[in-house]
């Protein structure tokens, strides 16, 4: 069952993907952005339900390291800033 966007908000606080620290993990709960962006975050794994943990380049600078179904992901702020998490 998906949840709509609404309910996906109710469940808790949401932070930005690029504003969370090394350590944190969380789910995704939404993908800012034009469909072509979201898209190509989709393509990447980055959807709602999606499980996360950051492993480095949190301070403001460089790109945001995420741990993502076994692998490891890089994305520049911008694409960071796009997504939205809920941590666990």
């Amino acid at each position: 069952m998906r949840l709509s966007r609404s309910e996906r908000y109710a469940a808790g606080p949401v932070l930005r993907l690029d504003m969370m620290s090394a350590g944190e993990s969380g789910e995704v709960v939404d993908v800012r952005g034009g469909p072509r962006m979201v898209r190509r975050l989709a393509e990447m794994g980055l959807v709602p339900g999606a499980r996360l943990s950051v492993v480095g380049g949190w301070g403001g600078r460089g790109p945001v390291m995420v741990r993502l179904g076994g692998g490891k992901l890089g994305l520049g702020r911008g694409m960071a800033r796009r997504v939205l998490v809920r941590p666990a």
